[in-house]
């Protein structure tokens, strides 16, 4: 299993998150217009850190 690098401050700043009006969560890059993701599911990392991964 490949080790998870923590994003720099700088690079969390860089991205920024919304809700669409039918609650899908839009990620995007605030430097790059074409660098988007939206999902109708995100989940919590915090609670999978918790609990460790589903087998």
């Amino acid at each position: 299993m490949s080790e998870t690098q923590r994003p720099t401050e700088r690079g969390a700043e860089q991205c920024g998150t919304f809700e669409t009006i039918d609650g899908d969560l839009v990620l995007y890059d605030r430097e790059n217009a074409n660098a988007w993701i939206q999902a109708s599911y995100a989940i919590d990392f915090e609670d999978v850190r918790a609990t460790g991964p589903a087998e």
